[in-house]
């Protein structure tokens, strides 16, 4: 890539960032529903054709604000498993996501409009992508942590990428993840995440 190109794309990215950034705002400031391309253009200082350059639509631009979260995640659970005792290692995953869900509940929500079939279309195949790698991550850290007790004796055999699948599942159906504790719950999958990611 030539000096040119990369400069380009650099300018591409901090444009980019400057609209996720204004988004934000908005969409905290007015909720999902009360926020617009509109809005947004203005609080980003650019046309709202400009959006449109770089997001397909509304939801096209909710969803990919939380790619640096994801990338976040990636960072942290990597460190867990390298400093965390193994015992240890799976709670401490989890504690991540819930940390963030109690502080930032548009994050939940996100991915729960993910999970609806309708939406696929309004995304662009870029936020598609870098999302679905950085929930992939996610997942491979928790599948690894579970991995890591069965080895060391703490688990019971079992499919651990099914284990990180479940995880999953049950952080993206609630407004604020479910707590893995022994707790009774009325959802299956709450229950399940309770016997088999047990903490020490």
């Amino acid at each position: 890539m030539t000096n040119a190109q990369e400069r380009k794309a650099q300018e591409r990215q901090a444009r980019r960032r400057r609209i996720q950034e204004a988004a934000r705002t908005v969409f905290t400031e007015r909720g999902y529903a009360g926020a617009s391309i509109e809005l947004i253009a203005r609080a980003a200082q650019l046309s709202v054709g400009a959006i449109y350059l770089y997001f397909r639509s509304k939801e096209d631009l909710y969803v990919s604000l939380i790619e640096d979260t994801l990338t976040m995640f990636d960072v942290e659970m990597a460190q867990i498993r390298e400093h965390a005792e193994v015992s240890n290692r799976l709670r401490d995953t989890w504690s991540v996501l819930v940390r963030w869900a109690e502080k930032d509940p548009e994050g939940p929500r996100i991915l729960r409009l993910l999970a609806q079939p309708v939406i696929r279309p309004q995304l662009s195949d870029e936020v598609v992508s870098a999302v679905s790698a950085g929930i992939g991550r996610v997942q491979d850290h928790i599948g690894a942590c579970v991995a890591d007790g069965i080895h060391a004796g703490l688990y019971r055999q079992i499919n651990a990428r099914d284990i990180a699948d479940l995880h999953g599942r049950c952080f993206s159906v609630a407004s604020t993840p479910p707590r893995c504790t022994r707790t009774s719950g009325s959802a299956t999958s709450r229950s399940r995440c309770a016997r088999i990611a047990r903490s020490s």
